[in-house]
């Protein structure tokens, strides 16, 4: 057995606990079941199953590697021989195993009824969502707290909520996609009609068993996360193939659900190519956002990759490349395609307009990486975000406010009058950030033998 789950056993299932745990569940169900009403036990254990496992084993999940930060036994499990997969899940299963043995308690009750009521394939259905779910509050916590690790953050109180809020958003998130098919949860009395389809690449697809299987997958990239963020946070080096895999997927994914955006009816196979085009490369640059945030941004590793580069060895960058270059690089891709479709079909605005989106959104991450280059204290991603909210959102108001509108190319893509002026005004703007995070982090390398003769 894995040792790191073995001792979260021996310390979290103790005989008084597991007696406890059972002891108040059982009293819940028994009280819920004589008040008269059928539909109480079921109401009951599917309340204590979300507290239980996904309120509360979110915090247990991001108190796993957090809590031994804080008691200072961190660095000597991370110079143990275990490995990353074994830390990993001895980690996540181990830590929440008490919030997994209340929720069996609650899953008995609950697939008892679904399979009484429904049947047996309604009872695996509930069975499969209610695990998933659970999966994905408590995996995403876990990743929150590994990535605030190696940011290294001081995971005070209100972090460690923080990245059991993140948990509980996910699940959210996860409950309100299953509601397209179950607007009930997976349990109880249907409130409204549900959808019986899902249009996904052109194909009318079952509703339940797409978006089960669905959050079986994003599930199951949460745990790749976990483990690819446990395998850094272990000083081991994560390769390009499983980021390029997820970014692969999420295109895909994404792109299948043009039919969702508004169009005509006269809608033509070429637009829809463009439309797929258009999910895919905006999925691209969100996630580009979020890993540009989250990532640290390492100059010696940025001057590293400079000079790997100088010296044509591009198959050692390709390795080292961080998860926001690759989605960067990605966006790129897929939109240098979708403005080569468009300049095809004679929509020379729309193309411009994915030139302008191109340009700020290189602007935007060079903002990210420069700030965080500057000297003084690391606090480049809370200015980043500040100047991007002032770029996007206060300074346009203030333009509007004076009646200066034309003055809105400046700060995002706008359609223009000739049509290249907004990509040409985003571009010289995405260069300049370029030159001066370039310098910064080619000027910032210290020579000990200058410091010293000072």
């Amino acid at each position: 057995m894995n040792p790191e789950f073995r001792r979260n056993v021996w310390l979290e299932l103790t005989p008084r606990r597991l007696m406890t745990m059972t002891a108040v569940l059982v009293l819940a169900f028994f009280a819920a079941a004589v008040s008269g009403n059928e539909w109480l036990p079921l109401s009951a254990a599917t309340t204590l199953f979300y507290f239980i496992v996904v309120f509360w084993g979110a915090r247990n999940a991001a108190l796993s590697v957090v809590g031994e930060i804080r008691e200072r036994t961190w660095d000597f499990q991370r110079l143990s021989a275990l490995g990353a997969g074994e830390m990993t899940w001895g980690k996540l299963f181990g830590a929440t195993i008490f919030n997994w043995y209340g929720g069996a308690i609650c899953l008995v009750v609950i697939l008892g009824y679904r399979i009484a009521h429904d049947g047996a394939i309604a009872g695996l259905i509930s069975l499969v969502y209610f695990v998933v779910i659970g999966l994905i509050a408590q995996s995403v916590a876990l990743l929150s707290s590994l990535i605030a690790a190696m940011r290294r953050q001081r995971h005070t109180q209100l972090e460690v909520f923080s990245y059991q809020v993140l948990g509980i958003v996910a699940a959210f998130l996860a409950y309100s996609v299953w509601k397209i098919a179950d607007p009930a949860g997976a349990i109880g009395v249907r409130l409204k009609a549900a959808a019986d389809t899902i249009p996904w690449w052109g194909q009318d697809l079952n509703a339940r068993a797409f978006l089960l299987t669905s959050l079986a997958v994003f599930a199951g990239w949460t745990l790749v996360g976990c483990y690819r963020a446990m395998r850094l946070e272990l000083k081991m080096l994560n390769g390009p193939f499983v980021w390029l895999s997820f970014l692969i997927f999420m295109g895909i994914y994404v792109a299948g659900f043009d039919a969702w955006l508004p169009k005509s009816d006269a809608i033509s196979v070429r637009d829809a190519v463009a439309l797929r085009l258009a999910l895919a490369g905006t999925t691209f640059a969100i996630i580009t956002y979020i890993m540009v945030l989250l990532e640290p941004k390492d100059r010696v590793l940025y001057r590293w990759m400079g000079a790997e580069l100088a010296q044509g060895h591009l198959g050692r960058i390709a390795w080292a490349m961080q998860g926001w270059m690759m989605s960067c690089k990605a966006a790129f891709i897929i939109g240098i395609a979708l403005i080569v479709w468009l300049v095809h079909e004679d929509a020379a605005p729309a193309a411009a307009f994915v030139g302008a989106a191109l340009g700020f959104l290189l602007r935007d991450v060079g903002i990210f990486v420069l700030l965080q280059a500057l000297p003084g204290p690391r606090r480049g991603d809370f200015a980043a975000v500040v100047t991007l909210f002032a770029l996007y959102v206060l300074a346009p108001a203030i333009a509007n406010g004076f009646g200066a509108s034309q003055s809105l190319v400046i700060f995002y893509p706008q359609l223009t009058t000739p049509v290249w002026t907004s990509p040409a005004v985003a571009w010289a703007e995405a260069l300049i950030i370029v030159v001066l995070t370039v310098s910064r982090i080619a000027g910032s390398v210290r020579r000990p033998s200058a410091a010293a003769a000072v």
